[in-house]
């Protein structure tokens, strides 16, 4: 009776304890506050573990319940069963289910307010907000403070009375902190909000905070905008002076372009009483946005610096550059016919002072100008000074400041410059023959040969010509590899042939070079053209002879069949003529012959036919020196193993390749699927498995003799 008790606990309770675990959280979607997390495990330890105590007679499992309400809850009803103040806590601490967050609210115009759930419910309880003031869905609409002011939201309490005003003390619930602007400025809200003004003394009459906020200028300001509001010298300190009271910090301010750099600090040193912000901002420089650059040319003009540095009131701007300009960097020009060219002014600062140049000679900043090499002879720029008395011409010495150098060009052909400066002056070749730049084009050797580019020297009267003297531009010959497409790559030795030949002798008469280059067949070659000129069995060995040594042979592997065709020793015995191309075609247009195909008298079968040399119907391992397994898959019955026939066992039993093809399996494309039933009468395998000969294929208990899982032999 006890084992019955205890089977029946077992059946009924450990289920239900089961079913229980595997619903750990539940999330109840309200409509007005969200969503409520029900946790089943705190429950099922409070009930001891007792489902039925809700479900279903509160609860039904797998069936939508009702909502019950708040309201309904406080009547019994649903989760109010229990949460009565009785059995568990009441429905009045809402924090214990609904869970409260602090609350970043975006305020137009201002940023973010944050509000503290956590603070108030110190003080208050949900139902003192919710939903008489606030709805707890998040779909409260924006209230100003106009509108607080007159009860709505936070003003409900914050009226003076119940909590503090929300007319006042601002700072309680939105954080102010100071603002950073630009020219180092600092506006502190502490002291503002310590000297006693409101935030709405500012905000937003003169400022609109938030993302909307606008920067002005001290020009507005000194309008009356934004801190010129109060700060007009009456209310505040003047924004027009006491600059430093606002601006902490006086940076120097550096000019890239010129390496130029202004000290704020020497300016407005104070203990040499030399100038005050004013002084300078805002008749002179206009500080900001609105900030212009000026040129030296302006500044002699007395704009910017120039009002004071005029040598009087202080050093010129024409003269000690160096007091302003911390440091002069090289120039690089970029020239169009000439490539680049680096001023240094490193090395002109050692012989001359920046005013013997500027403004005199060069004009800096946006009135810079650039000139040309001929404006440039008659004395204008670098020609002032380098005219031939002072320093160097500029109509002569170019690679004094054009860096030249050696050119190379392809067929690894080299242009001396050095070499050709001591002949020559850079005139006489450019811009007549050639344009120093990337837009240059290259001529071919015939081109040359007809007076263009190098050629227009190189013609054996000015020097040597471009028709012989080879190796004098072309420091070196490489090897070249021709592809031919019916054998494949063929390489040319000009290190062999210039060994005993001179270039001229084959270049242009013989072989034409360049775009001029031309490809030749065989049957060329042998009429006299290209390398036939010489191959013709006299002058060198002939081409229609000899193929090896200039076309590599190898040995052929048929991966498929594992045949091997060995050039070396039907060389020995034939000539390439023999096979190619009456027989067998080289390259990617070959095509592969079956055995049947062979014994027809092709491909192969046009000598192995049994009087010439063997026949393809015999001897197959001359041929064919590696012999596979091969496999057989039945795809159709997936629960038939495939049957791996060996060579290697057939051939160790005493075996002839010819005992079997051809007479008993054809091979190559004759061969035909053959089933069991065909073996059996005799075909195929059957021929011996079945006839005393070998285990026969009628028997049963030698299936697994064929059909088992092996690897290849």
């Amino acid at each position: 009776m006890k084992r019955f008790w205890l089977q029946a606990f077992l059946l009924i309770f450990v289920p239900v304890l089961l079913f229980a675990k595997d619903f750990k959280n539940v999330t109840i979607k309200t409509t007005t506050v969200g969503n409520v997390p029900f946790p089943h495990d705190p429950h099922l330890k409070k009930l001891g573990n007792n489902c039925t105590l809700c479900h279903n007679s509160v609860f039904k499992i797998g069936a939508k319940n009702p909502t019950a309400t708040m309201a309904d809850m406080e009547t019994g009803k649903s989760c109010g069963l229990c949460h009565n103040k009785i059995r568990a806590f009441g429905l009045t601490e809402c924090a214990t289910c609904h869970r409260t967050k602090e609350l970043a609210i975006k305020i137009p115009d201002f940023g973010s307010v944050l509000f503290s759930h956590k603070f108030h419910l110190s003080l208050f309880t949900c139902t003192d907000c919710h939903t008489r003031l606030f709805k707890a869905d998040g779909t409260n609409p924006h209230v100003t403070m106009k509108q607080m002011e007159g009860g709505a939201s936070c003003g409900g309490c914050h009226d003076g009375k119940t909590a503090f005003s929300v007319t006042g003390s601002c700072t309680k619930c939105h954080a102010v902190k100071d603002i950073s602007f630009d020219a180092d400025a600092l506006f502190s809200h502490n002291i503002h909000l310590g000297m006693g003004y409101q935030c709405g003394n500012c905000h937003s009459r003169l400022f609109v905070a938030g993302p909307n906020s606008k920067r002005y200028l001290m020009s507005d300001m000194a309008n009356g905008l934004s801190c010129g509001g109060c700060h007009n010298g009456k209310d505040a300190f003047s924004v027009r002076g006491d600059c430093n009271k606002c601006h902490t910090a006086k940076p120097d301010v550096d000019f890239k372009a010129g390496a130029a750099r202004f000290s704020h600090e020497i300016h407005t040193d104070s203990t040499k009483k030399m100038y005050v912000c004013v002084d300078c901002h805002s008749g002179i420089f206009v500080g900001g946005v609105k900030s212009r650059r000026y040129s030296m040319g302006d500044m002699e003009k007395d704009l910017s610096c120039g009002a004071c540095h005029d040598s009087k009131i202080a050093f010129s701007v024409t003269g000690s550059c160096d007091r302003c300009h911390t440091k002069t960097r090289n120039i690089l020009f970029d020239i169009v016919n000439a490539g680049k060219v680096e001023f240094s002014h490193t090395f002109h600062l050692g012989m001359y002072k920046c005013d013997d140049c500027h403004n005199k000679i060069f004009t800096t900043g946006a009135q810079r100008k650039s000139y040309s090499m001929a404006q440039m002879e008659k004395g204008s720029s670098c020609g002032a000074c380098h005219d031939g008395k002072t320093a160097f011409s500029v109509a002569k010495e170019c690679s004094k400041c054009h860096p030249v150098r050696d050119i190379y060009f392809t067929a690894d052909a080299r242009f001396p410059h050095k070499r050709h400066l001591e002949l020559y002056s850079c005139s006489d070749c450019h811009n007549a023959f050639f344009t120093p730049n990337s837009e240059n084009r290259r001529y071919t050797m015939a081109e040359m040969e007809k007076d263009r580019s190098c050629g227009a020297c190189h013609d054996n009267i000015f020097a040597f010509s471009v028709k012989g003297d080879c190796v004098r531009c072309h420091t070196s010959t490489k090897e070249i590899k021709i592809p031919v497409r019916e054998t494949g790559p063929v390489t040319f030795s000009h290190k062999f042939h210039t060994g005993a030949f001179k270039c001229e002798e084959c270049h242009y008469s013989i072989i034409p070079l360049g775009k001029n280059a031309k490809r030749f067949n065989m049957a060329q070659l042998e009429n006299g053209n290209s390398c036939g000129a010489c191959h013709d069995g006299k002058s060198a060995f002939s081409v229609k002879g000899s193929c090896d040594r200039c076309h590599p042979v190898k040995d052929v592997a048929f991966r498929d069949s594992g045949a091997l065709f060995s050039h070396k020793f039907h060389l020995e015995i034939y000539r390439c003529t023999d096979c190619h191309d009456k027989i067998f075609v080289p390259g990617e247009g070959n095509r592969r012959h079956s055995m049947t195909d062979m014994e027809k008298g092709s491909s192969c079968g046009k000598c192995h036919n049994g009087k010439d040399a063997f026949t393809v119907t015999d001897n197959c391992q001359k041929c064919h020196p590696a012999l596979k397994a091969i496999r057989y898959d039945f795809p159709n019955k997936k629960d038939l193993q495939p049957v791996i026939f060996s060579h290697k066992i057939h051939l160790g039993r005493g075996y002839r390749c010819n005992d079997c093809h051809y007479k008993i399996v054809p091979a190559s494309v004759n061969r035909k699927p053959v089933t069991m039933a065909d073996m059996n009468v005799g075909k195929s395998c059957g021929a011996c498995h079945g006839f005393q000969m070998a285990f026969s294929t009628r028997d049963p208990a030698s299936c697994e003799r064929c059909h088992k899982e092996q690897g290849f032999e």
